[in-house]
């Protein structure tokens, strides 16, 4: 796993350079309200309450993942008054053809949205903005996307 670990810290690096977002740290919030103002608007996201949370997910829509929960956690976030953000690829036709009817559901929604592709960038913005992350799995205890989080944080901090 170090291997891994070093070889993707790596390549996040080299994406950072190609992104350009703002720095923060625990003490210094200000450039992640930055962040999230600038993805709010890149994604067409209502920036009227700063203060509303946003929920991020970065996944492969596939059966391990738990897509049910992933599907949960969107509309529980907005029940509950928070931005969902959601970029996924799926591979599999029957899960594809129903997140792309959520996409639909919520194409013009102020509070949600659902990118469903791959893009390395577009993930490093949304780890960036995000206030909270859902990483569902129905089996793994612990995977690249939150080895990939750890290490976006860890950035900021320098």
């Amino acid at each position: 796993m170090k291997s891994r670990v070093v070889r993707q810290k790596g390549e996040i690096l080299q994406n950072l350079a190609e992104f350009q977002f703002s720095c923060y740290s625990a003490n210094d919030m200000q450039g992640k309200a930055e962040n999230k103002a600038a993805m709010r608007m890149n994604l067409g996201l209502s920036s009227a309450d700063d203060q509303r949370p946003v929920v991020g997910c970065i996944t492969r829509l596939v059966p391990q993942k738990g897509v049910h929960l992933i599907k949960h956690a969107i509309y529980r976030t907005l029940e509950m008054g928070g931005q969902f953000e959601l970029l996924g690829s799926c591979p599999v036709p029957h899960i594809q053809r129903e997140f792309e009817g959520i996409a639909n559901q919520f194409q013009n929604h102020e509070h949600i949205r659902l990118i469903l592709k791959y893009d390395e960038s577009l993930s490093h913005a949304i780890y960036a903005a995000s206030d909270m992350f859902i990483i569902p799995s129905i089996f793994e205890p612990c995977g690249l996307t939150q080895v990939s989080h750890l290490l976006q944080m860890l950035i900021h901090e320098f």
